[in-house]
């Protein structure tokens, strides 16, 4: 009767460990709006040579930089949000849609960390989905940006 008993509590114990490790490492959804409010603003990273400045709006459209004085524009576009979502760890992950002022388009998974300080990008010149993230794939361009208001 013993074992029995431990036996049962041993996989309710299991069981209940399970359960809450698969929701720890579930995406929580954010909706597109919420997570462009997070994205817009200034973002830098002067050890670029150029589009050292990259200026995003809550409705999506954005401005490059060449210098960290915004004189030389680079170049202009939107960028449209179509899923986002956090992780366990807090990050905010989305993807989007582009279309800059030169009339290139493609794609973009973007992340930005916890503490809503850094933004990463992996994006595509052309029609390929990104799905998943992997730095230095063929066709993949990777960026990081850090907020500078």
């Amino acid at each position: 009767m013993k074992t029995r008993t431990f036996l049962s509590i041993l996989i309710l114990v299991l069981a209940v460990l399970i359960i809450v490790g698969s929701c720890a490492t579930r995406k929580k959804a954010i909706t597109p709006e919420d997570a462009a409010e997070i994205r817009k603003g200034k973002w830098g990273n002067e050890s670029y040579r150029n589009e050292q400045i990259f200026i995003i709006y809550s409705d999506g459209r954005y401005e490059l930089y060449d210098d960290p004085q915004q004189q030389k524009l680079h170049s202009t576009g939107k960028s449209d949000i179509y899923e986002s979502w956090r992780d366990s760890k807090r990050v905010l992950w989305y993807r989007a849609h582009y279309k800059n002022s030169s009339k290139n388009e493609g794609y973009i998974l973007g992340k930005i960390s916890n503490s809503d300080n850094t933004l990463e990008l992996i994006f595509t010149n052309d029609d390929l989905i990104i799905e998943e993230w992997k730095i230095g794939k063929v066709g993949y361009n990777y960026v990081i940006y850090y907020r500078q208001e």
